[in-house]
């Protein structure tokens, strides 16, 4: 297996190195730079139970298209789907991190993403993600940790809701820090918690949801005189009518 992957590292690298030197010497290095949003993302607290998701926005900084030719995880934990793989100048490509840590022991984690492009001055970039698998934090207690719509017919709104307890005896603040997406609209019934203080956050799959697999998440940071960050995964089938 590790010889079948390096293999596949080699050839790629093969064909960058010729494509940037047959384009130098032509006098036509690429001036395609690539630019991400955030280099290292934080997953905080996940269940061990469920897929969590982030996207990265890849934007073309440069004069000409950017390419890229492949992104490849350090794990079979995570995925990374593009919206697409040529980026004209001064637009920007959504990479999809799908990470699932059923497939990593129970702890912290940091994993990486290799990004390879045509930028001559930095081919293969380097984005980083971790999360804190199956633990518990200190500041909050989340009941459930992970939402699932099941199978539900398109059209048809349904809602779930996540009770959130402080147990950190002091006072936080709720910040939402990345949403679901399109197809899950959030209702916080308070972003401020005293001390053993409950709240709600409601979860309603809208009617126009995309039919397919429902896979998406939610990330919140817990903010007092200490911060706890968690990720919500959210799954389901939407079946059209």
């Amino acid at each position: 297996m590790k010889s079948s992957c390096l293999k596949s590292c080699f050839v790629l690298f093969f064909i960058l190195l010729t494509s940037v030197y047959t384009s130098a010497q032509k006098g036509e290095l690429s001036q395609a730079r690539i630019s991400f949003s955030e280099t290292m993302w934080n997953f905080g607290y996940v269940p061990k139970t469920g897929k969590v998701i982030h996207t990265y926005q890849i934007k073309n900084i440069g004069q000409d298209t950017l390419v890229i030719v492949k992104v490849r995880t350090s794990c079979g934990c995570a995925s990374a789907p593009l919206s697409k793989q040529r980026i004209a100048p001064d637009e920007t490509a959504k990479m999809k991190v799908i990470f699932d840590p059923r497939k990593i022991r129970v702890g912290e984690t940091i994993k990486r993403l290799h990004v390879i492009s045509n930028d001559p001055n930095n081919p293969f970039a380097d984005v980083q993600f971790t999360a804190k698998i199956g633990k518990r934090n200190s500041l909050v207690k989340l009941t459930p940790t992970e939402i699932n719509f099941d199978t539900i017919a398109q059209g048809i709104e349904d809602v779930r809701t996540v009770t959130v307890e402080n147990i950190s005896g002091e006072e936080l603040f709720m910040e939402l820090i990345e949403g679901p997406g399109d197809n899950v609209e959030l209702d916080f019934e308070s972003r401020i918690l005293k001390p053993g203080e409950s709240t709600k956050i409601n979860l309603k799959l809208k009617k126009g949801a995309t039919s397919g697999n429902l896979q998406t998440s939610l990330t919140l940071d817990f903010e007092g005189s200490r911060i706890a960050r968690v990720s919500i995964p959210i799954g389901g089938v939407v079946v059209s009518k």
